[in-house]
């Protein structure tokens, strides 16, 4: 046939599918939270809807009569007396343990460890909310009608209600544009406004320990708080400006009564002062910024709010083909029918992908990424004190950042990591003896101090978090091909890596490899050890190879450190000579390459640490290592026969170690039991728990980044398509990821009862990438210039040109071919 008739008629069949997706743009994703109901009592705090800016948070209850709001602060963590300490271990205790771990004499290694350590603590405490703003509006008659919403897209709660004044509306958001918290509270259609509003705090904050001070008037309600005497003068305040449309203001007792008005608009911003904070409360800044906003027009600041929240959410669209009437119901609802149903209710699955995104976004700035808690909460006894913690929960939650397009909210994760690293210079050269960067476990984000060591877990031996921590910074790269982003931000962090592994790696096995002599598995314990401490985690070795790997290709692209003795060469040497992972019994990836090392017993522990060649590293794949991708799976299939302890952060890595080893099942079972066992709030923000144990965002804000990944996996020069599909997710679309090698998936879509798959991919660049689909591809159309692969029926060369959308159409097998 010709040639122009077929791509003639690859045209009309691509854009029949792209009328599809129009067709289903009638129909849209509601892309909001949906609730008839609202928290009765404070502590159902977690059920209130959130918003933030990644600075500043609150939590809305949405009582159109008795509205409660809670205010939250990134920095709102109980300020510090003291900081962390520890001492400096001299060489020949660090030889000591050395030899110990070494020797296999393990217990004296870990005792030594923690004899010497000297850890004291300190820095700030637990993270707690700031306070709490009160509306009272007087009764008249039966509320009815009752709706919350929370629409992602703007970031809006709102609150709707009638009763016999009228249609009433409340709305709130915290603009990104103009760093402010903005409450709409508007007059009922019948009537006018009368309110009372009192900035307050409340017993079940537990905030006894600060002393608090009213300061409010007509014009600014101002709460400030003086943390305990001896924390060098730290406090805290919150400003509301107060601006209404008609009618009169008046305060009664640090109460504001406004009566019949038309509208008002209240304007929040919180403030921490780390010390000296009486003299800083008498500037008055925060007042004087609140009066010279730009503007206190509701829709002007909204606007301002679409230009950055929304232009950053809006880029990824997922549509599962759920029906309008699902999408019309409660959160509550849809949860209560997925508890009955073994199959996914696709208005839910659509709507807690939204909802994680929309949360991350919303915990995430410029200067902070996403604490334990995203950034609320409305307690101060919060579980694990509520710190970033670095071996897992963090890496987690921004799962999605990098290849959900969210570059604004990964700024953030760059930025506190080199905020952190110099307190991880200080960890390594005091602890270990070794110049570079040892990871700090858990903090409250202002120094990277290591976190309590402890005989169960001497923390400072897991060195291969640095290469947990530094890999988003990575993939950022393999994203944009951001060169100067590696030049001044990642290369002089890996460079300490590499003068670190010079220095700690000192001993061989005799084999001519490196011996971790003292290494960690975050935060098991080998079988029938008894001790924490031992040789050659899998976790450690993993981070090494990536560390250095990376610091070299950086250093032959920049050309640093070339020549004899110079940095690549050493580090080159060093990378030989790491061990290799070991194989256990079981056919598994083992958690330690130390031969007398099982791991049988540790299958049912929470973190699954030595699979981080599989995620987030992706080092192991079916193409190019086999024989570990079959060992990973084993691995995996061994931890799925268990509950993860039922923590939320082991489920979550394991889903995305799933996805990336091609179980689809696997995937499905997780994220069917997040939702079948309350640890979603009606909120959609989540517990670390099932039934509502300790509120953490680690679930709610990883969930979109195990979704994108069981759509679109991406490494090298290879995407592949549904590698981890559920089964009952038989057809939906998504569109604007990244992939790992400088593409946007401009659309996804797939039909599995039609077999057919469709697909719009465009490259920054132009280059030959490896199209890969298990199921098997029957036939293939593309733009693009399509060949075979040496992979077979699964896979095809699709021929990529920069800036041009290679649109592709497939038919695929029914039964994966593999």
């Amino acid at each position: 046939m010709n040639k122009k008739i077929v791509f003639g008629l690859l045209s009309i069949l691509f854009f029949t599918c792209i009328g599809t997706i129009a067709v289903s743009a009638k129909n849209p994703v509601q892309r909001k939270s949906i609730l008839f109901d609202y928290p009765k009592e404070y502590n159902d705090w977690p059920n209130g809807l959130m918003a933030g800016n990644g600075k500043m948070g609150v939590i809305v209850f949405g009582d159109p009569l008795n509205e409660r709001v809670i205010y939250n602060d990134r920095k709102f963590f109980m300020a510090a007396s003291n900081e962390r300490t520890f001492n400096t271990v001299s060489a020949v205790n660090l030889k000591k343990i050395r030899d110990y771990c070494v020797e296999e004499k393990w217990k004296e290694a870990n005792d030594l460890a923690n004899e010497v350590h000297g850890w004291k603590d300190g820095g700030e405490g637990n993270k707690h909310p700031g306070y709490e703003m009160l509306i009272k509006i007087p009764a008249s008659g039966e509320v009815k009608n009752y709706s919350r919403e929370c629409d992602f897209r703007t970031g809006e709660i709102i609150v709707k209600w009638t009763d016999n004044r009228g249609n009433w509306e409340r709305r709130t958001f915290v603009s990104r544009k103009d760093n402010v918290i903005v409450q709409y509270l508007k007059a009922p259609s019948k009537g006018k406004l009368n309110c009372l509003i009192l900035l307050d705090t409340e017993e079940g904050m537990h905030l006894s320990s600060l002393k608090f001070t009213n300061k409010s008037d007509v014009d600014f309600l101002n709460l400030r708080a003086n943390y305990p005497s001896n924390t060098n003068g730290a406090g805290y305040e919150g400003v509301t400006r107060i601006v209404c449309s008609g009618g009169e203001k008046s305060m009664d007792d640090n109460r504001l009564n406004i009566k019949n008005a038309n509208s008002v608009i209240l304007l929040t911003k919180i403030e921490k002062y780390y010390s000296d904070c009486e003299n800083e409360w008498n500037k008055k800044n925060l007042q004087s910024a609140l009066t010279q906003l730009p503007s206190t027009d509701y829709n002007t600041l909204l606007q301002g709010q679409k230009e950055t929240h929304q232009a950053i959410f809006d880029r990824i669209k997922l549509d599962l083909g759920a029906g309008n009437k699902e999408r019309a119901l409660s959160n509550t609802k849809l949860i209560e029918m997925q508890k009955q149903s073994s199959s996914a209710v696709l208005a839910l699955w659509e709507r807690i992908f939204d909802s994680g995104r929309y949360l991350y976004l919303s915990s995430s700035s410029d200067v902070a990424a996403p604490d334990l808690l995203g950034l609320w909460t409305g307690d101060s006894k919060v579980g694990w004190s509520g710190y970033y913690h670095l071996d897992a929960n963090l890496n987690l939650q921004i799962a999605s950042g990098n290849i959900g397009n969210m570059p604004e909210a990964m700024e953030g994760y760059f930025t506190l990591m080199e905020r952190l690293s110099d307190g991880f210079k200080v960890n390594a050269t005091k602890l270990l003896g070794c110049r570079g960067m040892a990871g700090g476990g858990n903090t409250a984000g202002l120094n990277g101090l290591i976190s309590k060591l402890s005989q169960y877990y001497p923390y400072q031996y897991v060195t291969g978090e640095m290469g947990w921590l530094l890999y988003p910074f990575w993939e950022h790269y393999l994203i944009t091909g951001d060169k100067e982003f590696l030049r001044n931000r990642l290369y002089p962090l890996m460079k300490e890596m590499g003068w670190f592994y010079e220095d700690f790696l000192v001993r061989e096995d005799v084999n001519g490899k490196y011996i971790f002599a003292g290494s960690i598995s975050p935060e098991a314990q080998p079988a029938g050890i008894g001790n924490s401490l031992v040789n050659n985690s899998t976790f450690d070795i993993a981070g090494a190879k990536f560390c250095l790997e990376k610091l070299i290709e950086m250093c032959n692209m920049f050309g640093y450190e070339q020549g004899a003795g110079e940095g690549v060469e050493r580090w080159s040497a060093i990378l030989k000579k790491l061990p290799p992972y070991l194989i256990n019994d079981d056919g598994a990836l083992s958690e330690w390459s130390w031969p007398s090392l099982k791991d049988r017993n540790t299958y049912g522990h929470r973190h699954s640490s030595h699979l981080i060649p599989v995620w987030p590293l992706n080092e192991i794949s079916k193409e190019m290592t086999p024989t570990l991708y079959t060992a990973a799976q084993i691995a995996l299939k061994k931890k799925d026969e268990t509950k993860y302890e039922d923590a939320g952060h082991g489920l979550l890595h394991a889903a995305l170690h799933a996805a990336n080893l091609n179980n689809g099942q696997s995937v499905n079972n997780k994220l069917m039991h997040f939702l079948k066992t309350d640890f979603f709030f009606s909120s959609l923000a989540t517990a670390h728990f099932g039934n509502f144990r300790v509120f953490c965002t680690d679930v709610c804000h990883a969930v979109p980044g195990v979704m994108m990944e069981m759509l679109v996996n991406s490494k090298n020069d290879v995407i592949e398509l549904l590698p981890a599909l559920p089964q009952t997710l038989t057809k939906g679309s998504i569109s604007g990821l990244k992939t790992r090698n400088r593409a946007t998936i401009e659309s996804l879509e797939w039909n599995l009862s039609d077999l057919t798959i469709k697909c719009t991919i465009k490259s920054d660049i132009d280059q030959d990438i490896t199209l890969i689909q298990r199921q098997g591809i029957v036939s293939i159309e593309s733009n693009a210039a399509i060949s075979p692969s040496n992979i077979g029926n699964a896979g095809r060369i699709v021929k990529l040109k920069a800036g041009k959308s290679a649109n592709i159409i497939m038919k695929i097998n029914s039964v994966s071919i593999d």
